[in-house]
């Protein structure tokens, strides 16, 4: 019987131990998500890999359910501009589908308002980035395009690094070429009458 004592603990620590990389890992919940710093969501990138920690942040997605989509958070998140976090989004980007993709591209244009300096110093070494001052949204209304240029523009004017410098210039060219009407606003109904 103490025999047996010994060997069912080391037995199922082997067990565990044996399942760990192979045995499916849990979703994560979107209050654990919300609560995450930007260090434990890089560490669990590091830990797991970044295409199977992403397939684990969006594992079983349920449309009908009332707590917000994890991807969601993580734009959010990503939004805010802080540095770990669009470093965080650089590493999970490639894995990610369309609509988390997308989502991507558009948080980072929205940190670009927040952290110009970080988003600039990310352009070049992820795709995503290099979408930030181009076009990423999608059906959005010309008032919100008007305020996002003005916004994003008056944010570049805070980045004086030297190195950043070129990256600056060519960020706010191509936001002077983003388009502030929508393609139904280009093709709206004349309302003059002709005669």
């Amino acid at each position: 019987m103490t025999l047996l004592r010994f060997l069912t603990p080391a037995a199922l620590l082997t067990l565990l131990a044996a399942c760990v990389p192979a045995c499916p890992a849990q979703s994560m919940s979107s209050s654990e998500l919300r609560n995450m710093t930007a260090a434990d969501f890089q560490r669990h990138i590091d830990e797991e890999g970044g295409q199977q920690f992403v397939g684990r942040l969006i594992k079983d997605i349920d449309p009908h359910s009332p707590e917000e989509p994890n991807y969601d958070i993580v734009l959010e998140h990503v939004a805010e501009g802080n540095n770990d976090w669009l470093r965080a989004a650089a590493e999970i980007a490639p894995y990610t589908d369309a609509t988390f993709s997308q989502g991507i591209r558009v948080a980072i244009a929205d940190a670009l308002v927040v952290n110009p300096t970080g988003v600039l110093k990310m352009m070049g070494t992820e795709e995503h980035f290099d979408e930030a001052c181009g076009y990423p949204f999608v059906r959005q209304t010309e008032t919100y395009m008007l305020q996002h240029k003005r916004e994003a523009l008056a944010a570049l004017n805070h980045v004086h690094q030297p190195a950043l410098a070129g990256k600056k210039e060519n960020c706010r060219k191509r936001l002077m070429d983003v388009p502030t009407t929508t393609a139904s606003d280009a093709v709206r109904p004349s309302t003059e009458t002709r005669n």
